[in-house]
């Protein structure tokens, strides 16, 4: 394992791990292997907390091996791969997929202690890095980063990231060609669904992929938790490689499991293909008038109109019709949609109910993130809470 840059780790920390290392006695390391089973728990993951009480999730030994191999065989990763790696450590998408999803294929981890996009380029260049995993956000700021025109990050090739059809798109038009779109959770060891490599585009593009092997997907009604037929939204359940439970906390475990099922609070799609079609947090979902609306619906049709970068959609409090859709959007560089734009794609794609009510325009970096790059969605209502510009 390789950290970017020399600053990092001064001869005198190598000295001292090599003097550690000597000292430690194979046969003590040998009783601790044996000491510890597949079943045990490894980690102890603390959810970002975005809409509750962070959780911990509780990871078993075996499954971030067999799940993470999985993994790194729909990305076709192989021996001899080098992997750029800034997000954190402490979430599941840096050392439950990434970190394992690499290491049980043989291949580099070039760390990069925190994000910046500058640095990221040059460090990518200078190591010759061949994996991308990461957020886009991440491959916004590379793409924006002045420096991107005179940096050779030709190396990279493969990688997974996540978002929609038109944040996927960035990144292979980022020179990452072989882009996996991935879906998971920290419960269900980063991900239960990822697109393979020889996908065509269009499902790269539009679905989260097929489910894992050991890892069985059903689409349930939210409320009966009765499986619905392929081409059905509700929520998504999870079955095979899940957390084998909240640490301490067997009343969260009990409302979070049906039947062996993980509960994800999510909602989908499963095609006649077996492909699942993320549509948003159940939370998320807007009832207007007495009807559901996805925000992700909404927000697939918005990102379409070419003067927009992205879209986030939400609901807010009516007295008339309970909640009405409004949207938040980021427009791209140099480009000004408008309210009556917007509005009229709206209108010719979508039932007159989902159609946004109010808009606000920002830029990318007013946009509330966690510290690992996640968009705080409950926040956005804070746009809506100051007149519009």
């Amino acid at each position: 394992m390789r950290v970017g840059g020399p600053a990092d780790h001064p001869a005198r920390r190598f000295e001292t791990l090599w003097a550690l290392a000597e000292s430690i006695d194979d046969a003590a390391i040998e009783q601790a292997q044996a000491a510890v089973r597949g079943e045990d728990v490894a980690y102890l993951l603390y959810t970002s907390g975005t809409t509750a009480l962070p959780k911990g999730v509780q990871l078993q030994h075996y499954a971030l091996i067999e799940n993470m191999w999985n993994i790194g065989e729909r990305l076709h990763l192989r021996p001899g791969d080098r992997l750029w790696l800034a997000v954190s450590l402490f979430w599941g998408l840096g050392c439950e997929n990434a970190l394992f999803a690499v290491m049980t294929h043989a291949g580099c981890i070039v760390l990069q202690k925190h994000f910046d996009a500058g640095r990221a380029l040059r460090l990518i260049e200078a190591e010759r890095c061949t994996v991308f995993y990461g957020t886009p956000n991440m491959v916004h700021a590379l793409e924006q980063h002045p420096e991107r025109p005179v940096r050779d990050i030709s190396s990279l090739r493969k990688g997974a990231t996540l978002g929609s059809p038109e944040q996927i798109k960035r990144l292979i038009d980022l020179g990452v060609t072989e882009t996996c779109n991935i879906y998971g959770l920290t419960e269900t060891y980063g991900n239960s669904n990822v697109t393979d490599v020889d996908d065509p585009l269009e499902k790269r593009l539009d679905t989260v992929g097929r489910a894992l092997p050991g890892v069985d997907i059903v689409i349930a009604d939210p409320e009966s938790l009765a499986a619905l037929p392929a081409g059905s939204v509700g929520e998504i359940l999870v079955k095979g490689y899940v957390t084998c439970g909240y640490y301490k906390d067997p009343a969260l475990d009990e409302r979070s499991f049906h039947e062996g099922y993980f509960r994800t609070g999510d909602l989908g799609m499963l095609d006649e293909d077996g492909f699942l079609h993320f549509r948003g947090r159940l939370k998320e979902m807007i009832k207007t008038g007495g009807i559901n609306v996805s925000p992700a619906e909404v927000e697939a049709v918005l990102t379409e109109v070419p003067e927009v970068e992205l879209a986030y959609v939400i609901g807010l409090p009516d007295p008339e019709r309970d909640q009405r859709v409004a949207a938040v959007i980021v427009p791209r560089a140099g480009a000004q949609p408008t309210v009556e734009t917007l509005t009229d794609h709206c209108a010719a794609h979508l039932a007159a109910y989902k159609v946004p009510r109010e808009y606000r325009f920002v830029g990318a970096g007013s946009l509330p993130l966690t510290t690992t790059g996640k968009l705080q969605k409950a926040r956005l209502v804070e746009f809506f809470d100051a007149d519009p510009a």
